[in-house]
């Protein structure tokens, strides 16, 4: 059932979203002048990232403009390292950009910008003191879904009940890591809420928009992070996954999310809001980013410096660097479509051409066939069990607390089980789950070893960015997390009202979000790749093989 709720919760959210703009310093504003005549909101259509409005604003220097335009992670970092930029120019240009983000697709959630341009300033001292950087990420500034804790700030994931929590006294495990390895955090980012939707929209911050078009969703649930970087207000940024949550945001907004095997990057003293000490499927934490390179980056730095020196439940397990083969040939699986969980039109257009473009470069691609009992469908199934298996019920109850209502998305997803159909799972049958999930992925070893694959190749979603509380199932993505194999996306593509005219219902049994030509026309479309559990290196350094084969 849902939860008991009460107006009071209106007065908590207007109270914590006026703190969120106060935080933005006034120089950072953008000129009513420069928005005068420019639609926003969620029913607006526009498109954010082609007004170049950070240039319009004049609140960037032409250098900050540079610096949050020109460069990837990996190529800031190395400047950084070198003193070729100071970490308190980049701090300062990636906050007044995402200053600028949160006004226009409110992406953010806690700011801390006085703060980050002071640790700016104390690693610029050290380089300068010390002739060295701190370490790899010296001077980077990093964006933070909301749920990492940070000593001094508040942690609320988006519960009217959590808002007057107090500020922390303990950093996550990878925040800790982050800061040691010269990292300047600056900004968390908005989440949906319980984490269960791919619509980022909670009441305590409000609903984060999509970029590209501010009447289609930004993904979740790492959305605040895809708006983020989409706008440049990041260039690196740390989301969490358990269904697709760094994924979803990264195709709706066309940056590139990566998905590791759980317990390579550490996930300890995070914030999730559910039943502690109750593990089905786990989730990992991972990069969005601008680049495949960088992602390979994030996971080298964060890997190479022993993450299980600051989380027991980290894996020893060292980042073996594969050497990048610019034209090595592949053997690249390609699994079918549901049958229940078509494909929309651009992305079965997208997917066609990246299988087309492959076999023209040399690369081998193999059919997968639809086996229902190894189905995306029944991984889907599965996977709503798995998410509905507290049984105290837990993020119900925080929203019980605060007296707050749930959001659209949040129904129509259902993975909290509010539709009335809640059962609480047994021992027997949680062991029965897990016996499934065994077969099943003993199933796809199978298919890795007979086919002698490299990696998989699908879509993301079965659908580009939608309108808003469209999505429901995201299978295409908790498909991988069921099996816990790596799996990065990125943009090919995009949504083309003239290339895919004809509208799309979809009804009964087939379950998807409907098809919009005409509002989700020039949406990215993406390509997913998938690799074996723990081969997270040949994952991406097969993505930028074929990336490359795409584009060329």
């Amino acid at each position: 059932m849902p939860p008991k709720t009460s107006k009071a919760w209106e007065n908590v959210a207007a109270k914590k979203q006026a703190e969120c703009l106060a935080a933005i310093p006034s120089a950072w504003i953008i000129p009513p002048a420069v928005l005068k005549d420019i639609p926003l909101g969620p029913t607006s259509d526009t498109n954010v990232v082609t007004l170049d409005i950070p240039r319009k604003s004049g609140i960037l220097s032409d250098s900050e403009l540079a610096i949050t335009e020109k460069y990837n992670a990996t190529e800031l970092a190395a400047k950084l390292v070198a003193g070729e930029f100071s970490s308190e120019e980049v701090t300062v240009a990636f906050s007044k950009r995402a200053a600028i983000a949160q006004q226009l697709v409110n992406c953010l959630t806690e700011t801390f910008f006085d703060r980050a341009v002071e640790r700016a300033k104390f690693l610029d001292a050290y380089l300068k003191k010390h002739g060295k950087p701190m370490g790899p990420l010296h001077g980077l500034p990093i964006s933070l879904k909301e749920s990492f804790n940070l000593e001094g700030i508040r942690t609320t994931i988006g519960y009217i009940s959590y808002a007057d929590n107090s500020p922390l006294t303990y950093n996550s495990a990878l925040v800790d890591m982050l800061l040691d390895l010269g990292a300047v955090l600056y900004v968390k980012t908005n989440i949906p809420q319980a984490f269960m939707s791919a619509d980022t929209h909670n009441n305590l911050f409000g609903r984060t928009l999509n970029p590209n078009n501010l009447s289609l969703g930004a993904g979740g649930s790492t959305g605040g992070e895809g708006a983020l970087i989409a706008l440049r207000g990041s260039v690196l940024g740390v989301g969490t996954d358990l269904g697709g949550s760094i994924r979803m945001p990264s195709l709706a907004c066309g940056i590139i999310g990566f998905k590791p095997s759980t317990g390579r990057i550490p996930y300890a003293r995070k914030c999730s809001g559910v039943l502690g000490g109750f593990s089905t499927v786990l989730p990992c934490a991972g990069p969005n980013c601008t680049d495949l390179a960088d992602a390979e980056f994030f996971m080298r730095t964060v890997i190479d410096a022993n993450p299980y020196e600051y989380d027991s439940s980290a894996y020893e397990v060292p980042w073996r660097s594969i050497k990048h083969e610019a034209g090595k040939k592949l053997t690249i699986g390609v699994p079918a479509e549901d049958p229940l969980f078509p494909l929309q039109p651009p992305v079965r257009r997208a997917l066609s051409s990246a299988v087309a473009k492959l076999k023209e470069a040399g690369h081998t691609l193999i059919d997968i066939p639809y086996n229902p009992d190894n189905s995306i469908a029944t991984a889907n199934g599965m996977m709503m069990k798995y998410y509905q298996a507290d049984p105290d019920r837990t993020q119900l109850k925080n929203l019980e607390e605060g007296g707050e209502p749930l959001v659209p998305s949040v129904i129509n997803m259902n993975c909290l089980g509010t539709a009335g159909d809640w059962t609480e799972l047994s021992l027997a049958g949680l062991a029965a789950m897990n016996r499934q999930r065994g077969e099943m992925i003993e199933a796809w070893r199978k298919v890795w070893v007979d086919k002698k694959l490299d990696v998989l190749l699908g879509p993301g979603c079965q659908s580009t960015a939608v309108k808003h509380d469209a999505y429901s199932y995201i299978p295409y993505t908790t498909q991988w997390n069921l099996m816990d194999f790596p799996a990065v996306v990125f943009p090919y593509m995009k949504s083309s009202k003239e290339l895919d005219p004809e509208p799309r219902v979809y009804t009964a049994p087939q379950k998807g979000p409907d098809y919009d030509p005409v509002l989700q026309d020039g949406a990215p479309c993406s390509i997913q790749i998938t690799a074996r559990r723990f081969q997270d290196e040949k994952c991406l350094a097969a993505a930028r093989i074929i990336e490359e084969a795409l584009r060329g």
